[in-house]
């Protein structure tokens, strides 16, 4: 008899174990498939969605967090179905809105398979794809450069696959060769964690897909990190934050100085230095645009007061003077969003983000304050692109939320990759 339970338990511990390699591999699919085919062109992303389904309700795993569910069911399931309806009611196409409803769907199979035992995986199987596509990025700018007669057959494959712009970009009448992968603004994520673990080269890596990508607010927000994390312009004493300002004048001084001696040697790149200098100072085309957007969104409020409270809906469009016709996407995606779901449900979205924000932030462990850091700084990146309501910032606001309540302390994130 005791052989015979013995048996019996060993193939139930087998059994289990069987199933979390499964769930786990399927975990790290869903993540990369997600980074790399953000846009669905090439179905990768669509192929590991259908797996977590089938793991979904072929092995039913369990789930213990009851305040998860009620949040995440709320935010993940309710909230979007209000909108998606509401979107209808307004003269919405079934089509866009359930366009715009499907990212949460991933994300609610995901919160099913992601458990104490992978959400490290997770992390990792994201900056992973993140440093993948950095190294996709210099490798076909490297062709640009090298072979500019592939430029038209890959920017061809690329469009017909929905993975981002590639081509040549129009800087003040100056043509550089342009690599933009749609997950390109995550890439900040990665950096910061691989700065943060002394991962030079991974760093480097990442730091260059970010230039290449010319996103502006990308490369601000990594250049700030880097010198958060490495220039020591903080210096802590106790519970006490204090302002290195020597530090501080030292790095300005040394920054100018680089930029004005390359500025002097290399001709084209004082365009280049003047194309994030008008983003700084708000002189830009991009900049002018968005606050165009934000005044069409206030007068559409003004005009519509449910709009404000409950959205105008899922598939929705609003006229913007900014573009000058009705359009669904903006890139001010926070303000954007409200338009879409109301002010009640954006407003518990956006404090579940900071709770996280605040709990990562305000804990002991530096490791947790430095995820705190590439997260604040990667939901600030996604308002300048329509990216807040999409599957992987979706997908990492859970993986981030089980780190949380796992209390998965030790990070080492970037470790064999």
């Amino acid at each position: 008899m005791k052989l015979a339970n013995d048996i019996g338990n060993n193939y139930s511990l087998n059994l289990k174990s069987s199933k979390d390699f499964i769930i786990n591999i399927v975990v790290a699919f869903m993540v990369i498939a997600t980074v790399i085919d953000m846009g669905g062109g090439l179905y990768l992303k669509y192929i590991s969605y259908v797996l977590g389904v089938i793991l979904v309700l072929l092995f039913h795993p369990k789930i213990y967090d009851k305040n998860g569910c009620i949040l995440f069911g709320t935010l993940y399931c309710l909230g979007p179905i209000m909108a998606f309806f509401i979107g209808l009611s307004n003269g919405a196409e079934i089509r866009s809105a359930i366009i715009q409803f499907t990212p949460f769907i991933p994300a609610i199979f995901f919160f099913f398979l992601i458990n104490r035992g992978n959400v490290q995986l997770a992390l990792r199987s994201c900056i992973l794809g993140l440093v993948c596509i950095s190294v996709l990025t210099i490798v076909i700018y490297c062709i640009f450069i090298l072979n500019p007669s592939l430029m038209t057959s890959i920017s061809s494959f690329m469009d017909q696959h929905n993975m981002g712009f590639f081509g040549n970009k129009n800087i003040e009448g100056i043509f550089f060769p342009n690599v933009y992968f749609k997950s390109v603004l995550f890439i900040d994520f990665a950096f910061v964690i691989s700065v943060y673990e002394n991962k030079r080269i991974l760093s480097l890596i990442l730091f260059v897909g970010i230039l290449l990508s010319f996103s502006r607010s990308a490369t601000l927000c990594a250049i700030l990190s880097f010198f958060l994390l490495k220039g020591k312009i903080f210096r802590i004493y106790g519970d006490k934050l204090l302002f290195n300002r020597s530090r501080v004048i030292i790095l300005v001084a040394l920054l100018l100085l680089v930029v004005c001696a390359i500025m002097y040697w290399v001709e084209r790149l004082d365009v280049f230095f003047d194309y994030f200098i008008n983003a700084l100072t708000g002189k830009s085309e991009t900049t002018i645009v968005r606050i165009q957007h934000f005044e069409s969104i206030v007068k559409l409020f003004q005009d519509n007061p449910f709009y404000l409270i409950f959205g105008q809906g899922l598939g929705t469009t609003f006229y913007t003077t900014g573009f000058g016709y009705f359009t669904d996407n903006v890139e001010i995606d926070h303000i954007n969003t409200i338009r879409k779901f109301g002010l009640v449900w954006s407003t518990l979205f956006y404090l579940f983000i900071f709770w996280e924000i605040n709990s990562l932030g305000r804990s002991i462990k530096k490791d947790d304050r430095v995820l705190g850091l590439a997260y604040l700084l990667t939901f600030i990146l996604v308002e300048t692109n329509p990216l807040l309501i999409n599957p992987l910032f979706l997908i990492l606001t859970i993986i981030v939320y089980k780190y949380i309540i796992y209390k998965n302390n030790d990070l080492n994130l970037c470790a064999n990759l």
